[in-house]
């Protein structure tokens, strides 16, 4: 099995370093132009089937890299960002070292979801995956701490997972893609 993970192009809200959450955020135009340079790498065949996250500016980078690969396309809500909570819209500079304290320690506090809840569905999207597509090529379209799970999760290194947020190599910037092949 062939796993393509990326994480969406740059949006507005990306490059005024705001939290974004589950927004309805579209790509910038530095980030259609990521998405369309990552695309180039592609040729028909090379991905089977795409699975999304459900929002619009991973649905946008999916469509933009499927002009090349013509796959179907399949929206997955296990894909979906972690939930923010309050703290959707805020800039991060803005955020207070309580606030910053509670999203690593109690972020129900602040209604958000926890790394631990994002992991959970992961990993059940992991499972649908390698039971329903191992014969296949795949490109997960996602968010950069759904990319980051799910690659520990496939590469069964989840050590360091749930301490994400104090993790700084590995995660995935806009429109990086990395490919796994899986026995």
């Amino acid at each position: 099995m062939v796993v393509y993970i990326m994480r969406h192009g740059q949006t507005v809200w990306n490059a005024k370093g705001i939290t974004q959450g589950r927004s309805q955020n579209r790509l910038s135009k530095l980030g259609k132009a990521q998405v369309e340079e990552v695309a180039k790498k592609f040729k028909q065949g090379d991905v089977d089937i795409i699975i999304t996250s459900p929002l619009m500016r991973t649905m946008q980078t999916a469509n933009i890299v499927n002009k090349v690969l013509k796959a179907k396309i399949v929206r997955d809500k296990k894909l979906i960002e972690i939930d923010n909570g309050v703290l959707t819209g805020r800039a991060k500079e803005t955020l207070t070292e309580e606030e910053k304290r509670l999203k690593k320690e109690n972020p129900h506090l602040l209604k958000m979801e926890s790394v631990q809840d994002v992991v959970d569905r992961v990993r059940d999207f992991s499972g649908f995956l390698l039971s329903n597509f191992y014969d296949k090529k795949v490109l997960v379209v996602t968010h950069d701490i759904v990319a980051f799970i799910l690659e520990k999760i496939l590469l069964k290194d989840e050590k360091y997972v749930l301490n994400y947020y104090d993790i700084h190599e590995g995660k995935y910037d806009n429109a990086e893609i990395r490919k796994f092949t899986l026995d």
